[in-house]
């Protein structure tokens, strides 16, 4: 298996060595960045290209009180998912909140029905700070 790895490796520093292609990764704490960068030859001059930088946010807060979990995002959003009571034991590991966090991105694709802001005060004080008046608040559930 680490034969292979070591392959697969060596090949890939062969590729951008003679290509001449990168690609560079940087996680940062806003978010990460992945710029490709691609050299050519014209002449005596080098034209390096560069995709543009993408950032983005997203925090996700699990109330264990009232089973609430919110989504964060840059567009002054929350999105307010109530965890199953059979999931709900996925709250308490790192790959389960994970997990959840996937599923309310992916339900936050399409979320359109709002939820009020006063049940979420009533329900968690919590979520309710994370999510303040200005933000739009969407149900997942």
């Amino acid at each position: 298996m680490s034969v292979l790895v070591s392959l697969l490796l060596t090949c890939s520093f062969l590729y951008v060595g003679i290509w001449g292609a990168a690609v560079n990764t940087n996680n940062e704490d806003s978010g990460s960045t992945t710029e490709a960068v691609t050299t050519t030859h014209h002449g005596n001059h080098l034209h390096v290209t560069r995709e543009p930088s993408v950032f983005g946010s997203a925090y996700f807060k699990y109330d264990h009180y009232s089973h609430l979990m919110a989504y964060k995002d840059e567009t002054y959003t929350c999105y307010i998912l109530a965890i199953h009571p059979d999931d709900r034991h996925l709250a308490h590991t790192e790959s389960g909140l994970l997990s959840l966090e996937v599923r309310m991105l992916t339900l936050a694709i399409n979320a359109t029905e709002p939820y009020s802001h006063d049940d979420l005060e009533a329900r968690s004080k919590h979520l309710a700070n994370m999510c303040p008046q200005n933000y739009a608040l969407i149900s997942l559930n």
